[in-house]
């Protein structure tokens, strides 16, 4: 009986996490001058400056964000401080009523998933221009 309630408390833990389940597999490294972020298992790939600090788990999450969002299926959150403003990139959301007033959107369909990219209002518009042309599925 404690068997199957650890089992069930555990599913419930895993359950409740913003994270997708492949965000685990997200890597991060370095391609022309910038921060690389991709994703093997769904040939994902994405520039970025190199001052962001990312999250792919709930723990590095708590630690870039005092706040919680409500956004789920999370594949990586990105954030930087000078200027200061974040950004996710989700994996087949689930959610489509993300709460767009406070993000600019924009969604890669390739092989049966669904890769959104939001980026915070406050991001400079130059900013915005090259996360967005730097968004890929291949």
């Amino acid at each position: 009986m404690k068997f199957i309630l650890f089992i069930l408390s555990l599913s419930l833990f895993c359950a409740c996490s913003p994270f997708h389940q492949l965000a685990k597999r997200t890597e991060f490294g370095s391609k022309d001058g910038y921060s690389s972020v991709y994703n093997n298992s769904i040939h994902f790939e994405s520039l970025t400056y190199g001052d962001f600090k990312f999250a792919t788990s709930n723990k590095a999450y708590k630690q870039l964000k005092s706040d919680t969002s409500g956004i789920k299926d999370i594949l990586f959150y990105g954030k930087t401080i000078n200027p200061a403003y974040d950004y996710y990139v989700l994996l087949n959301p689930v959610d489509t009523t993300i709460n767009l007033h406070r993000y600019e959107s924009k969604t890669l369909i390739k092989n049966g998933n669904r890769v959104v990219m939001l980026i915070s209002f406050d991001a400079p518009f130059g900013d915005t221009k090259f996360l967005f042309n730097n968004f890929n599925l291949d």
